[in-house]
């Protein structure tokens, strides 16, 4: 069956650059089950706008998922927009007004009239609990499209806009509704790459591409997809015999990693911090890390990984050239002599914090993240990395392109990936030493 499916995203805010996570999230979910979105709209809280965006996807799509609208205040308009759309009345479903009750009392806040309305549902839709929410989700189930003349089946779905709450009703309600469409088989995966640049790694894998293109049963397709100095390779396969998809993911990846080698940190859901917190842990290390420009970044994205409690010891933002002395250990010669963004002091900063807090690694950095700030010499972008490990300390130097976000983004991304480097080369010396 061929399931021609919409995404539509309800909200002003969306059209005023704020950043649409729920886009991402819906075809990353949806491609996986072979539901890959033929498009994704957003639009405003205007109900006119709306309803000509709703004919038009209910008319011409077999499945439709809107998010956002579903709230209490007076520009919430998803369910009324598409209550006429359909040409059905809301009703009050007491159950969901009961969820929505039972959420206020569960936190001791007295319950808002004007939540009340979010308790009303397209005349003859299913309630989706919202488990972390107010706003429950609805899907409307018909066997002939509205606006269209071919006896198919449609499925609607409503969900909240906020991502926590659509990403719980979507995987509680959603996912396990269209898993039951048949669409044929299709699975993927995802290599995350550093250390490269989009076109050299498009360059290493294209042979792969262009012989792997078409199966015998099947399609295969990738993606490359370029953020912060990382870049994701997703490659699809598609097609009736399961087994075949298997075995050609499987070759595939190999075929990958074979030509990306250690350039490839990770896959799936992995993350840069996350690889590193795992090698530090086999190979029984502890870190501490130094950050000037970055501001505490690096330590705030290692921290997010549970248990790095194990692994991660400390950190200093030394943001100034006093806290750099005082703090870290930095001389007063070196600062006057080589400035604040330096190899010397970047050197000096890993040594200082390592041995402060008396960890196996460390990492610092130190560098001019913008606008301002920037000469000849010393351009916006340059960014020195540290790296200090039983083999004495080590510089890297670096010039970013980018906003001041995606300079230290990108200052980040490169430290990370620095230290993994290393600890991966150390492991492989060591499996060396044992052979002998």
């Amino acid at each position: 069956m061929n399931v021609k499916t919409t995404v539509i995203c309800v909200g002003t805010e969306l059209l005023g650059g704020k950043l649409n996570s729920n886009s991402a999230f819906l075809g990353d979910r949806l491609s996986s089950i072979g539901l890959e979105p033929s498009q994704i709209v957003t639009v405003g809280d205007d109900k006119n706008t709306m309803k000509e965006v709703f004919r038009k996807a209910v008319g011409e799509s077999n499945v439709v998922i809107v998010t956002g609208g579903l709230g209490p205040t007076f520009d919430d308009l998803t369910r009324e927009a598409m209550a006429e759309t359909l040409g059905r009345r809301l009703v009050l479903d007491r159950n969901a007004l009961s969820q929505i009750a039972r959420y206020f009392v569960s936190r001791n806040i007295d319950m808002p009239k004007n939540n009340e309305s979010q308790a009303y549902l397209i005349e003859g839709a299913k309630l989706l609990s919202n488990p972390v929410g107010t706003a429950p989700g609805q899907l409307i189930e018909t066997d002939k499209k509205p606006y269209s003349d071919k006896n198919e089946k449609l499925l609607v779905f409503l969900l909240p806009g906020p991502p926590r709450e659509m990403q719980a009703v979507f995987e509680a309600s959603v996912f396990p509704a269209l898993k039951r469409i048949e669409t044929g088989i299709k699975k993927s995966f995802t290599l995350h790459v550093c250390g490269m640049g989009e076109s050299a790694v498009d360059e290493k894998i294209r042979p792969i591409v262009e012989a792997e293109r078409k199966l015998e049963k099947g399609v295969v397709s990738f993606t490359i997809l370029a953020h912060q100095m990382i870049v994701d390779i997703k490659t699809s396969v598609s097609g009736e015999d399961e087994l075949l998809i298997d075995e050609t993911l499987t070759n595939l990846k190999q075929e990958l990693r074979d030509v990306l080698k250690e350039n490839i940190y990770g896959e799936g859901r992995q993350t840069l911090e996350s690889v590193l917190g795992e090698l530090l842990i086999k190979n029984k290390k502890t870190l501490s890390l130094a950050e000037s420009c970055t501001g505490g970044l690096v330590a705030h994205r290692i921290t997010n990984i549970p248990g790095s409690s194990l692994y991660f010891k400390q950190a200093a933002v030394t943001y100034s050239n006093e806290s750099k002395k005082t703090l870290l250990g930095v001389k007063e010669a070196t600062l006057k002599e080589f400035g604040a963004v330096s190899e010397e002091t970047v050197m000096e900063m890993a040594e200082g914090v390592k041995k402060v807090s008396g960890t196996d690694y460390s990492i610092s950095l130190t560098g001019i993240a913008g606008p301002a700030g920037g000469t000849s010499e010393k351009p916006v972008g340059l960014v020195f990395v540290g790296i200090s490990g039983p083999e004495g300390p080590q510089a890297h130097k670096f010039i970013f392109s980018g906003s001041r976000i995606e300079i230290r983004e990108r200052a980040a991304n490169f430290a990370l990936d620095l230290l993994r480097r290393r600890l991966l080369n150390n492991t492989e010396v060591r499996k060396q030493k044992k052979k002998k």
